[in-house]
């Protein structure tokens, strides 16, 4: 069982319209931390300036609104597995007593922690909102600084003192600095024709700032096991200093006679090859980050006389991709799978086991024509029916990437093992719809 109370209060001033000012508490429990940490107290505050009713900018007449933002926020999480702070017993297999019988045998099944307490989420932004020409051009350009303390991660720990090698444990701190952008454009406004585009664009970075604190000392780790058969060992690494969704491993030198993939040695490339079968600790090298450091959606209606129509685009860029499906099902050495045309075109070269190497890691940038929308709404006059439109919705037509997998928009890009293509998924389809919307 979990539970969680919060309380929270909040705060607002605004001065002539022109100053505002705005302070929130919130104080929320949560079962799952330590006896003595489960509590959190999360402050929030916030100042704007409405520059736009200085006297100085009103002379402007292109301005209708200009308004200054500052803010900082704290938020608490509670984003891990339940009873981790408390000792739990587990089953350890059954054994033959001395009378013949057979025994479960129970033991602690984890190191519990009780001094795991609230992670905690501090978010720095400041900001410029703004109207231009008759309100037909608006928008807003934020800047922001995300710290991350205190995450709670199963961390590797010696064993002894303690009964197992992992545990949970407040330990990683994380920093996000980035930038967004949105601008609404009404580019046509008459009688019968309008068109209202809108643009959100964000570039954003994600790094480890601390992998140790006062208790536990740590170092990079490789993270995410590839799935079996014939795992190939793990594909990322996390470690101070280093971007989240870092890929490790070797840099792609071609094959042998035998189509044994080869590597370059410590990953100079042009420099001295190897078998990848033998590669060491040194030949495994950053190889890209699975994390998009470029967003945007764009969205778009156009209106003529009775008739509307809206496109929704989005993508995401500046990241690659693991592709799961050429390494698993596209060489022929794989068995018992029913293998892609690439293993005997694009990868036919290949005759040995799957490595991890940049060979496998492409391009994750997409563009995607996410929702399109026709409507027709007549003119209706009749007392018993206010409105009448009758539509057409097609949704994910198309999408531009280079990525040879089923659908980088369905690729995990969030958490901290992010930017692999997973062998469980469906493939995308394309919707289409029809409707009809009266109001009476």
């Amino acid at each position: 069982k979990e539970k969680n109370i919060a309380f929270l209060g909040r705060l607002n001033y605004d001065y002539k319209d022109m100053i505002l000012l705005m302070a929130s508490l919130r104080y929320e429990g949560n079962s799952k931390f330590g006896k003595d940490h489960k509590w959190g107290l999360f402050p929030a505050v916030s100042a704007a300036w409405r520059l736009s009713s200085l006297p100085v900018i009103q002379a402007i007449d292109v301005i209708n609104e200009l308004k200054l933002r500052l803010s900082y926020g704290e938020t608490g999480r509670s984003g891990f597995p339940r009873y981790r702070s408390l000792s739990l017993y587990s089953g350890f297999g059954k054994y033959l007593d001395s009378n013949g019988q057979w025994m479960q045998v129970w033991g602690p099944g984890n190191n519990p922690n009780a001094n795991l307490h609230w992670e905690k989420q501090m978010s720095y932004n400041l900001g410029v909102d703004y109207a231009l020409f008759d309100q037909r051009f608006s928008g807003s350009l934020d800047l922001f600084l995300r710290k991350g303390n205190d995450l709670i991660y199963n961390y590797d720990v010696p064993v002894p003192p303690y009964l197992h090698d992992k545990m949970y444990t407040n330990v990683i701190s994380t920093g996000t600095r980035g930038v967004e952008l949105i601008l609404n454009w009404e580019a046509v406004r008459t009688k019968e024709l309008s068109y209202v585009t809108n643009l959100n664009v964000s570039w954003a970075k994600t790094t480890i700032d601390s992998w140790s604190n006062d208790e536990f000392k740590g170092k990079d780790r490789d993270v995410y096991d590839l799935p079996s058969p014939g795992n190939p060992g793990r594909a990322q690494i996390l470690g101070e200093g280093m971007e989240i969704g870092t890929f490790r491993g070797g840099k792609y030198a071609g094959v042998d006679d035998n189509g044994q993939i080869l590597i370059w040695k410590e990953g100079i490339v042009g420099g001295e090859k190897k078998p990848a079968s033998q590669k060491d600790d040194k030949d495994r090298v950053p190889l890209g980050h699975g994390m998009p450091r470029w967003e945007m959606s764009w969205g778009n209606t156009i209106t003529y006389k009775d008739f509307d129509l809206s496109l929704f685009f989005r993508g995401k860029f500046d990241y690659q991709v693991l592709n799961l499906y050429q390494m698993y099902y596209g060489l022929t050495a794989q068995p018992k799978v029913n293998l892609i045309k690439d293993a005997y075109t694009r990868n036919a070269a290949i005759k040995g086991e799957k490595q991890i190497v940049d060979y496998f890691l492409e391009n994750g940038d997409y563009f995607k024509l996410d929702n399109v929308t026709l409507g027709y709404t007549p003119k209706v006059k009749n007392k018993y029916i206010s409105r009448f439109r009758v539509y057409a919705t097609a949704r994910n037509l198309f999408t531009l990437t280079k990525y040879t997998g089923i659908d980088p928009a369905g690729v995990n890009i969030v958490g901290l093992e992010p930017g692999i293509g997973n062998l469980d998924v469906y493939p995308s389809t394309t919707n289409l719809s029809f409707g009809i919307q009266i109001s009476y």
